[in-house]
């Protein structure tokens, strides 16, 4: 069960980004002015992220601290779409990023980062290169960036990068 908030994509059953859903919403209402109604309002929010209550918290209405959360469309999401239009697709296990091969053949590294330098032995050996990066920043990514890197099979305007 995954669920949209803030542009970034939390799944419910994933106790890793549930606690990353928290955090998330502490830091969403930080520096603000508590009202007891706002208080009462954050503890519903972290019980039903707790509980994986997807329903309480997509048809939630929490007016006092105005969070939103939304149902995710899996055509929206990066790595599913590429996958359901043909192309091959990698993720990393350490961090976001998706290689997938574009139309031409060549692998496309997509980020919400660039990679670190290459150090051996605490000596700088030089960067890492790609023939074809994106680097995605608010973790939305545009149609027109994945066609110019030659990813034809795409037709939504914009994708969620991803959770």
């Amino acid at each position: 069960m995954e669920i949209l908030f803030d542009d970034v994509v939390y799944d419910l059953e994933n106790r890793g980004l549930r606690k990353l859903l928290h955090r998330a919403i502490e830091e969403y209402v930080e520096g603000r002015e508590f009202t007891d109604e706002m208080l009462d309002e954050l503890e519903l929010i972290h019980e039903l992220i707790s509980a994986k209550d997807y329903s309480g918290l997509i048809d939630g209405y929490f007016e006092h601290t105005g969070i939103s959360f939304y149902e995710v469309d899996d055509s929206y999401i990066l790595e599913r779409a590429l996958r359901n239009a043909g192309y091959k697709v990698e993720t990393s296990k350490v961090s976001r990023s998706i290689y997938a091969i574009n139309d031409d053949g060549i692998e496309v590294r997509i980020s919400d980062h660039k990679r670190p330098a290459i150090v051996v032995n605490g000596a700088y050996v030089g960067e890492h290169h790609y023939e074809k990066e994106i680097i995605v920043k608010d973790n939305t990514i545009y149609l027109r960036q994945l066609k110019e890197m030659g990813f034809s099979k795409l037709n939504r305007s914009e994708y969620i990068f991803g959770i």
